[in-house]
């Protein structure tokens, strides 16, 4: 191939520079051309700034570089630029072509935007073409936001919001409080740039954000509804509910809307005032009554209100509480009237200084003004007070005692036998206490065998017992108030002391056992003879020692006689009669154990060894 100075193809038309461009195109562009290619750096153009347009794919030694716009052709050629001198055509336009082919377009307007190539012509003659698409973008303003209404009404209109940009080719983005737009309600348009709100609550009023962005800038505009509501139920601030005579009454109402509500007062449905707050001063108890705030909203319609119930009373005084009697007998009826004249208080009942709990024995009647206990009891023995209640103070009256009369009964003597009998030692001590259930206390009487006593106590002494102390005793209780009385019964036994013999032991009275002694000892008279015959034939000076030994232990210990089931027993030995008409034996070691000593008056003692001899006293 020739060089550029000395082409084969040659033209003599006065066109020459169209020539030579269209003798270029024809004879020496290369099929390598589709591998270079021309970058923007930045990528993309920004208005008032710079890019340079890069080549790439380009590796070896270029002779010069022509850069055209849109197309490869004379008419929108921009510079030349020959390597070895460095000299660009021309040179006097905004244009630069630099040292390694690149093109620099400074000060970057919208109309820059468009295809840009640039003609290489190498070392070695061929010609190169690449090319590359050059936008410039605009920097964003803030994107308008248009609502289709102002001021939409809660749960009833809808609302579209539109965000405009004076730059096409942006892309739009909605926020809502930092979050995309989600739920059934919101509607986005295909292009996003318009957000419909369907039937709008509160809760949406926002702030609504719309994003534009292009590829060299962003901007956002900030939009926020103006929704109306309400007004909700008011609310109504009081100090107290409750007031007296003579204080000053402050109400303030408050209610949810928008734009703010207006109020009105009405006391008992007449209107007091148009305000919010509602203050009335030295009242009455004609302000006693039902205050009604009523606040409403101009643009949405709506209304709402809230009623309170205001109580002016006057302060309470004491009671007078009355009953027609004070001393009562038991399940008599009573009633108690608590007497005041005070309105709209309420009345308690207190017992024992207590609240009273009501059973079925009692009512309240006349708005509990009247206590009525039916069937009065002992329990109901106690001091009563009534006292009065309104909102703003209390009183209670003076109390009242009532008295119980009631009894005797329940009568029981101590100690209580099991068996109705109460066994006492003769010359022993007893003590009778007779009890009952009684007001006022009941008075006694005692009576011995059908004797009456003097002594009018509840107990009853015997000191030393007799024989004679044995009997009837019976206690009478008698409530003087009441008029009744009751009574019981006993019987004492006066016993001798003695050991008794068997399991369980027994006790005889003095006639059982001045019988047992008489059949003992005409047992030992009747036996004694045969004893004593027996015993000498066998061991006549054994028994000699033995008896001589004995009478001087029985003289000794005569008097020390115990009955052990039908044996006389002398210390030491002993004399057992079986029954009448049996003879007598000696026993020498009676059990001891089985021993009962008992209490006789009299002991006659009789010689062991001669049981028919006169006893001794």
């Amino acid at each position: 191939m020739e060089s550029l100075s000395e082409p084969q193809c040659r033209a003599g038309s006065p066109w020459r520079g169209l020539l030579i461009t269209a003798f270029i195109l024809s004879c020496w562009i290369q099929s390598t051309s589709a591998q270079v290619t021309v970058v923007p750096n930045p990528p993309y153009g920004e208005v008032n700034h710079n890019v340079t347009l890069d080549i790439q794919g380009f590796s070896g030694r270029a002779l010069f570089y022509t850069w055209y716009r849109k197309a490869v052709a004379e008419t929108n050629k921009i510079a030349r630029y020959t390597v070895e001198t460095g000299v660009q055509e021309p040179a006097d336009i905004r244009e630069k072509v630099l040292s390694n082919g690149s093109l620099l377009i400074p000060h970057l307007t919208l109309n820059d935007s468009d295809d840009y190539h640039v003609l290489i012509v190498d070392s070695q003659g061929n010609i190169i073409v690449a090319q590359g698409h050059l936008t410039v973008y605009e920097p964003l303003s803030k994107p308008l936001i248009n609502s289709t209404n102002m001021a939409p009404v809660e749960n009833k209109d809808n609302v579209s919001l539109t965000c405009q940009s004076e730059v096409q080719d942006v892309t739009y983005q909605w926020f809502i409080t930092r979050s995309s737009p989600a739920g059934d309600r919101t509607v986005l348009s295909p292009d996003n740039k318009t957000l419909a709100i369907m039937k709008v609550t509160r809760e949406d009023q926002g702030p609504y954000k719309c994003e534009i962005r292009n590829p060299v800038s962003f901007s956002e505009s900030e939009f926020t509804l103006n929704i109306t509501y309400g007004p909700d139920t008011p609310i109504i601030f009081s100090r107290i509910p409750h007031y007296p005579v003579g204080a000053t009454i402050e109400l303030n109402c408050s209610a949810e809307s928008n734009p703010p509500a207006q109020f009105i007062w009405l006391f008992d449905g007449i209107q007091m005032t148009s305000s919010s707050k509602l203050s009335i001063a030295n009242v009455s108890l004609n302000h006693t009554g039902t205050y009604t705030c009523k606040a409403s909203n101009s643009v949405t319609g709506l209304s709402s209100s809230k009623d309170i119930n205001i109580t002016v009373s006057e302060r309470t005084t004491k009671p007078n509480l009355t009953a027609h009697r004070t001393n009562v007998m038991e399940n008599d009826t009573l009633a108690f009237t608590c007497g005041t004249e005070q309105k709209g208080v309420d009345i308690l009942w207190f017992f024992d200084d207590k609240p009273l709990i009501l059973n079925e024995r009692m009512e309240l009647s006349m708005n509990n003004q009247i206590l009525t206990i039916l069937s009065l009891k002992r329990e109901d023995d106690g001091s009563y007070e009534c006292e009065i209640r309104n909102p703003i103070s209390s009183s209670r009256s003076d109390p009242i005692t009532l008295t119980v009369n009631y009894g005797p009964d329940y009568i029981k003597v101590v100690p209580n036998p099991k068996k109705g009998e109460i066994e006492v030692k003769f010359k022993g001590s007893l003590t009778l206490e007779c009890r009952v259930e009684s007001y006022p206390p009941a008075q006694y009487i005692w009576q011995v065998n059908g004797t009456m006593n003097s002594d009018f106590s509840n107990t009853y002494v015997i000191k030393y017992a007799t024989w004679e102390d044995s009997g009837k005793y019976t206690c009478l209780a008698k409530n003087n108030v009441t008029n009744l009385s009751v009574s019981k019964s006993i019987r004492i036994k006066v016993i001798a002391e003695q050991y008794m013999g068997g399991r369980n032991g027994s006790s005889f009275s003095g006639e059982a056992i001045t019988g047992i002694v008489i059949g003992v000892l005409t047992a030992i008279t009747l036996i004694g003879t045969l004893i004593y015959i027996q015993y000498f034939r066998k061991t006549r000076r054994a028994s000699k020692d033995q008896l001589s030994e004995k009478n001087h232990s029985a003289g000794q210990h005569g008097e020390n006689i115990i009955l052990y089931e039908n044996t006389v027993h002398f210390r030491g030995s002993a004399l057992s009669v079986q029954g009448p008409g049996s003879s007598p034996t000696f026993l020498e070691d009676p059990p001891e154990s089985s021993y009962q000593m008992l209490d006789i008056t009299r002991v006659d003692v009789y010689d062991k060894l001669n049981p028919w001899k006169k006893p001794k006293a």
